[in-house]
């Protein structure tokens, strides 16, 4: 992570081993990787934004026809794995998402769907929380603070649909929902990861004189994570579909 960089995460080995189990977790949750709902043809194309280590699209190329065309953007490559190791039809590509598109995608995926399109859209809810243990409360407490003190908003997850509905989409579906009991124990263990990447890469970007609240909420994030078998630290899982109108 540098400082011209925003990205909260981080991209190393342990972080890319946090989005497999992470991309575990989802499946273990929702049950598909692709939307039942969504009806594959021979020719379509799906894109993935935000793609990191590629692993959704990974696990997705092994049920998809060979036909389908399978593209993942990112701000950084640095997680992706070795061109040879891509599946055959899967392409990775560099992109900001809050940039202009770059020429060569252009009239692709700038213009979002065809008519009949889908957006799968599945976020962490990270205002809505499910926590226990006196530690992780305390935690969970003073969190808030700090991403304000450093302008980290997640309350967008919350106005998704909102936002899907006017850009028109219609959302076909819109669920927010508790883990599994069986899973409660994995979310707790990969956002316990995630918050400790997330203080480190704050740690880089943040204004000198917030870097000692940070350090304190390092030394009690890792209380939490030698204590984790009587932690549970959940975010909400949200679950999205939406469809162009054909």
């Amino acid at each position: 992570m540098t400082r011209s960089d925003l990205y909260p995460l981080g991209r190393g080995l342990s972080d890319s081993v946090r989005l497999d189990a992470q991309h575990h977790l989802w499946k273990l949750h929702t049950g598909y990787t692709l939307h039942p709902k969504i009806s594959i043809t021979t020719d379509m194309k799906t894109a993935e934004v935000g793609t990191g280590n590629a692993i959704w699209l990974f696990d997705l190329a092994q049920s998809m026809p060979p036909t389908v065309q399978l593209h993942g953007f990112d701000i950084s490559e640095e997680q992706y794995p070795p061109k040879h190791m891509w599946p055959g039809n899967v392409n990775l590509a560099l992109l900001d998402a809050l940039k202009d598109v770059p020429p060569a995608l252009v009239g692709q995926y700038d213009v979002l769907l065809k008519p009949g399109g889908y957006i799968q859209w599945e976020e962490a809810d990270l205002i809505h929380q499910y926590v226990e243990g006196r530690k992780a409360l305390a935690f969970a407490e003073q969190i808030p603070c700090l991403s304000k003190k450093v302008g980290l908003d997640y309350s967008w997850v919350t106005k998704l649909p909102r936002n899907l509905k006017e850009a028109h989409l219609d959302v076909i579906e819109s669920r927010t929902e508790s883990f599994q009991e069986f899973l409660v124990q994995k979310c707790t263990d990969t956002y316990l990861l995630a918050l400790g990447e997330i203080l480190r890469g704050t740690k880089l970007t943040c204004a000198e004189d917030i870097v000692p609240l940070v350090t304190k909420h390092e030394a009690e994030l890792q209380e939490l994570c030698a204590e984790r078998k009587d932690t549970v630290y959940n975010w909400s899982p949200v679950k999205i579909l939406a469809r162009k109108a054909a």
